[in-house]
This record gives structure tokens, C-alpha cells and sequence, in this order.
């Protein structure tokens, strides 16, 4: 059932990005759709947010307004226009540059650290031990700066591209694209907030399996944590899916066969399903050993 909020979503980032009668949908109830199916990460950087100023019991009545104030935002004014009045674009070369900067992050650092996850379904110890080696890369005081900073700089360029792709007509790739980008967004905000500032800072404490799984009790163990659950399964889907829609636009660039482009795209897509099912499986404390 948790699933099926954004799955109805991204059904409707779906259907609202195509063209009907010569017309499309202008952003706002797109936006929505989009919100609805980032709502995972945003309902748990709210939690966070709320925790650390004092005021978790105010976390629900925030959460309704914020989505009766979304839904009222979306029924104000028109919302269906022609192509021709959809004239916003992000700069030409920014798209390059955001495919760039998000290649070097996902080499750099992003596969490890979902292989990292993997080795976590072996058992906690040995997720701890493989995280204990990757970060003398990824901490070193000279690359974790740079990655932070490559990390910012992807949500920037990629909060300009979403904005400038919801006024513009998207296939089903389009919309996938635009869909996990949004997802992105919020995650990784809300996902550098928890490891810099609420755990590193205001807890005091390292970021490790037992921070990511909520304790040894797994994601299953008390209400809040469980939240979880479709936060960072939607979160490996969407960042190796989001990649997928790019690969699969350079691909076509190149003059792959768009048929077989297609194939690589959902083929990795799926891949990711299935990692991220069994990452949440090891956080949930699901071990083979």
C-alpha cells in the first residue's frame, strides 16, 4: 500500500507529460504528480527535521497541510496549454555538465556505496568491514569535500532541469526521467542532512549500518524507522533509473538502434529493482549469515 502512492504518481508523470488535442499539461498538477512520488524522502526529511527542532508531535498536522496546501496550489488556474506557450528551457549546456559531474559521482562514489549495501544482506559485520575500506577513498579529507560539493551542484542544475522539462512534452522515458530526478532532489537533500547534520552534528555519532538500518532491531523495529522502507528502495530505483533515461539519450545520440537503447534502459531499471529489494531485505535484518 506504501508502494502504491508512487506508483499511482509516476502513472500520472506519465500521462499528464503527453500531448493531448495539441495541448499539455503546464506544470502545475505535473508537479504535483512529481511531489507525490518523491513524498517518501519528503516525508522523512520532515520526520528528521521535526525531531531535531523539538517538535515531532507537529510532524502529521505539518505533513496534511503541506499536502492540502500542494493540492490547492495545483487547482489554481489554468493548467492546460498549447506547445507553443511552453517556452522555458535550461541553458544548452547545462544537461551535459549534469550528466558529467553525475557520471564522476556515480563512478566515484555512488556504485560503491550501493555494492557497499549489498555485502550488508551477507551480514552487518560485513557491510561495516567493506564500508571500513571503501571510505578510506570517499572520507579522505581531500575527495569528501569535492563530492559534497558535486553532490550540491546535482541537485542545483537538476532542480533547473526538472523545472524546464515539466513545461516541455516527455515520452514514457521522459517521464521516468523526470519523475526519479525529482525523487533525487529531496533524497539527496534530505540524505545529506541526515549524515552531516543531524547524525554527525546534532547526535554525535558515525553514519554506519546500524544508523542506516535504524538499529538492530531493522527497519521493521519501531513506526518511525519503517518509513524507511520505501525511501531507500525508491532511492536505489531512482538513481539507477535516472541514469538509465541518460544513458539511454546518449545511446540515441550516437545512433544506437532505439529499440535496443530501450532494452538497456528498462534492463537496468530492473537490476535495480532487484538490488534494491535486497538491500532493504539485509537494512530490515534479513542475513544469510
Amino acid at each position: 500500500m506504501v508502494f502504491a502512492v508512487p506508483a499511482l504518481a509516476l502513472y500520472q508523470v506519465v500521462r499528464l507529460g503527453a500531448v493531448a488535442d495539441g495541448r499539455i499539461d503546464s506544470g502545475r498538477s505535473r508537479l504535483l504528480a512529481h511531489l507525490a512520488y518523491a513524498s517518501p524522502p519528503l516525508f522523512t526529511f520532515l520526520g528528521v527535521l521535526t525531531y531535531m527542532a523539538g517538535i515531532s508531535a507537529a510532524e502529521y498536522p505539518i505533513w496534511i497541510a503541506l499536502w492540502l496546501a500542494a493540492i490547492a496550489y495545483s487547482y489554481s488556474g489554468g493548467r492546460l496549454h498549447t506547445r507553443m506557450q511552453l517556452a522555458r528551457k535550461a541553458p544548452t549546456w547545462l544537461p551535459a555538465v549534469h550528466g558529467t559531474v553525475a557520471a564522476i559521482v556515480v563512478v566515484g562514489f555512488i556504485a560503491m556505496h550501493l555494492i557497499n549495501h549489498l555485502f550488508g544482506l551477507v551480514s552487518a559485520e560485513n557491510h561495516i568491514a567493506v564500508m571500513k575500506v571503501l571510505r578510506n577513498w570517499y572520507r579522505n579529507p581531500l575527495v569528501e569535500p569535492v563530492l559534497v560539493a558535486l553532490m550540491l551542484f546535482m541537485v542545483a542544475s537538476g532542480f533547473i532541469l526538472v523545472r524546464a522539462r515539466l513545461t516541455q512534452v516527455s515520452d514514457f522515458f521522459g517521464a521516468l526521467q523526470t519523475a526519479t530526478g525529482a525523487y533525487l532532489l529531496l533524497f539527496i537533500t534530505g540524505h545529506m542532512n541526515s549524515v552531516f547534520v543531524f547524525q554527525r552534528g546534532f547526535v554525535g555519532k558515525d553514519t554506519d549500518f546500524w544508523f542506516a538500518s535504524g538499529g538492530p532491531a531493522g527497519l521493521l523495529g519501531d513506526p518511525w524507522s519503517v518509513r524507511l522502507i520505501p525511501h531507500y528502495a525508491l532511492g536505489v530505483w531512482s538513481v539507477v533509473t535516472h541514469a538509465a533515461c541518460g544513458l539511454r539519450a546518449i545511446l540515441l545520440t550516437h545512433g544506437m538502434r532505439k529499440a535496443l537503447a530501450d532494452f538497456i534502459a528498462l534492463s537496468l531499471s530492473a537490476l535495480a529493482a532487484a538490488a534494491a529489494c535486497l538491500m532493504v531485505l539485509a537494512l530490515c535484518r534479513v542475513h544469510l549469515a
